[in-house]
């Protein structure tokens, strides 16, 4: 099969896929009890069923459900995602997702290219020396972060650096300058006095989530090339006298970089998604923490815009993962 058939092929399965995606999303939250109305209008208020019919027609609750869906697919191609129930109360949900999408695009994007980059290094470290001291000390380190609870190294890290010592912030994606008296506000700040305090409150976050996601990228790389070492050709390559650094660049690592493309797809596909529980401990505003919100107010239709948001994401991702796939691994195409 010839690039251009597989790209086809790949193209297709991600237009149906993606379709199949807006209507799960559709039907999931119209089966959930309770709907805009019931949140936008409290109980027993003066003609609140005359306003909740209102909103009821406002959201074309009461149509056909193809009629709802047909509607529903128009407003997604068009990015019109409605109106927020509770978190931005009768505001449009399109207008108020830039800013948390950004805020999290950098945080999870840094801390995942960091955590590839570290974790796929410390696995081929302990890979090559398997068995030994280097080995074990890695190994437990990377085994040390993965089961530990992201929370609780976020909680530690925050008690510590941000409570006790006062290096960096307790909260929020961006806001004061460090070692600058009576900082100007966010608004007024020139643009690298914006990229200084958005750096500044970065610093912890980024480190939590990338030694959490590390750990992880660590024990893959370090299994999947332990036994990419032990093939014939690794051994052939030997015999053929190549150095040891050749062996891994160009045969061992190739192979073996495979499984840590597919882990590596579904973490940079929910960089939209955020860590809700890494978003949560230091107040950032991303999406981790906007979903929480919109969960504990029953904010339906802002959930929904997020849901589909970070599964259109996941696909995109995936269908770059495979791409990757074929260049690492030509065997894929056939």
């Amino acid at each position: 099969m010839d690039m251009r058939s597989y790209m086809a092929r790949k193209t297709i399965y991600l237009v149906v896929t993606l379709f199949a995606i807006i209507v799960f999303n559709f039907f999931l939250f119209r089966i959930l009890p309770g709907g805009p109305e019931a949140v936008l209008v409290p109980k027993g208020g003066a003609g609140s069923e005359i306003i909740k019919d209102l909103i009821r027609a406002k959201f074309h609750l009461d149509d056909p459900l193809p009629e709802q869906l047909l509607i529903y697919i128009k407003q997604v191609f068009t990015l019109d995602f409605g109106l927020s129930a509770s978190r931005w109360k009768g505001e449009s949900i399109t207008s108020g997702l830039p800013t948390p999408i950004i805020n999290t695009i950098l945080l999870v994007g840094i801390g995942t290219a960091l955590a590839i980059w570290l974790g796929v290094s410390l696995g081929r470290f302990a890979a090559w020396r398997r068995g030994k001291p280097a080995d074990t000390v890695g190994m437990a380190f990377a085994l040390t972060f993965y089961s530990m609870p992201t929370f609780l190294f976020a909680l530690v890290m925050l008690m510590l650096f941000a409570g006790e010592l006062r290096w960096f912030p307790l909260a929020h994606a961006y806001g004061e300058i460090p070692f600058v008296r009576n900082p100007p506000t966010y608004e007024n700040m020139s643009i690298f006095e914006k990229i200084a305090s958005r750096l500044y409150h970065l610093v912890l976050p980024v480190i939590a989530f990338t030694i959490e996601v590390m750990a992880e990228y660590a024990l893959i790389m370090r299994n999947s090339l332990t036994d990419v070492l032990t093939e014939d050709y690794i051994v052939t390559a030997r015999a053929k006298g190549l150095s040891n650094k050749a062996i891994l660049r160009d045969h061992a690592m190739r192979n073996a970089m495979l499984p840590v493309v597919t882990v590596a797809a579904i973490s940079i596909g929910w960089v939209l998604g955020g860590d809700i529980m890494v978003e949560l401990v230091f107040s950032y505003e991303g999406l981790g923490l906007l979903t929480w919100e919109a969960v504990n107010l029953r904010d339906f239709p802002l959930l929904q815009a997020i849901f589909l948001i970070m599964a259109i994401v996941v696909l995109i991702a995936n269908f770059l993962a495979d791409i990757i796939y074929m260049y690492l691994d030509p065997r894929v195409k056939v």
